[in-house]
């Protein structure tokens, strides 16, 4: 589970991240992220990967990927974006994307 501390969550701090974020993608997801002093992660589900309950549910696995290696990101402020095609993927197979993207951004200790 991610802490409320290590979300980013207001409409500015997102605006922020887009305008000066640099981006890197897999083929589930999305990641764009800056550097900050402590780690803040935001996600974004579009309606396009389906109604309300499956949304929920790449939301909650992508959360709890974040959590489980929150100890090993240096400061950033990122935002995970989902593609269509998350919908249909299971956690392990968001959690290795997820691994990928950070490895590649280079926020991993």
């Amino acid at each position: 589970m991610l802490d409320k501390a290590h979300r980013l969550n207001k409409h500015g701090s997102f605006a922020y991240v887009y305008k000066k974020g640099k981006r890197l993608s897999e083929s589930d997801l999305v990641l764009i992220f800056t550097p900050a002093r402590s780690v803040r992660v935001g996600f974004s589900v579009s309606n396009k990967v389906g109604k309300a309950v499956v949304r929920n549910k790449v939301k909650r696995r992508l959360r709890a990927s974040v959590g489980a290696r929150l100890r090993g990101l240096s400061g950033c402020q990122a935002i995970v974006l989902a593609n269509p095609s998350a919908a249909g993927k299971d956690y392990a197979e968001l959690d290795g994307q997820l691994s990928r993207l950070f490895e590649r951004a280079g926020l991993t200790v």
